[in-house]
């Protein structure tokens, strides 16, 4: 759990400042993390690691999968909307969709404390993920055209209906997927 927090932070930071040139190395992580659970594929029944969801590496790849296909739409709407501009791109730039990526990657381990809570996900949604678009564009990484507050304001809500609908959806794979087989 520690290795995934420290790696998404790494990641944030690094596809924050740097762009696309940190895309390797978060790649590197996410390979890192998936070549973890699926050498751990018996996690479900060690007793010892209880701090996170049991889930097969196949699983964690279409939780990954739908989570950044989700922020892509979401972030690239918000895009055309006018809500965010990137310096040098009409679309969402290639390190913003492996920032999701890596996101995703801690829903069902670093940020799990969360499945069990619908109102927990609602808070943590409307408190957390609105502040780091204001992070990044303090970093010049996104331009904010409507200012912090109101943006803020747009992407509370956004992102509380988003956790929700993460953790909605890491159920419905966990249990329709196949976990015992990887």
């Amino acid at each position: 759990m520690l290795i995934n927090i420290i790696g998404f932070n790494l990641s944030w930071f690094g596809l924050v400042l740097l762009g696309n040139d940190f895309i390797p190395v978060t790649l590197c992580w996410l390979i890192y993390h998936v070549y973890q659970i699926a050498r751990n594929k018996n996690t479900h029944n060690n007793e010892n690691n209880k701090s996170t969801l049991s889930l097969s590496w196949r699983t964690e790849v279409v939780l990954i999968s739908l989570v950044t296909a989700t922020g892509i739409l979401v972030d690239s709407a918000l895009t055309l909307s006018g809500i965010f501009q990137f310096p040098e791109h009409h679309i969402i730039p290639l390190w913003l969709a492996m920032l999701w990526a890596s996101f995703a990657a801690t829903i069902a381990h670093s940020l799990q404390f969360l499945a069990k809570s619908k109102r927990l996900q609602l808070l943590i949604g409307f408190v957390f993920p609105p502040f780091s678009y204001l992070a990044g564009a303090s970093f010049l990484s996104v331009e904010l055209p409507y200012g912090p507050y109101i943006t803020y304001f747009v992407l509370a809500p956004i992102w509380s209906i988003l956790m929700l609908l993460f953790y909605q959806s890491l159920s419905f794979i966990n249990r329709s997927g196949d976990n015992h087989v990887n």
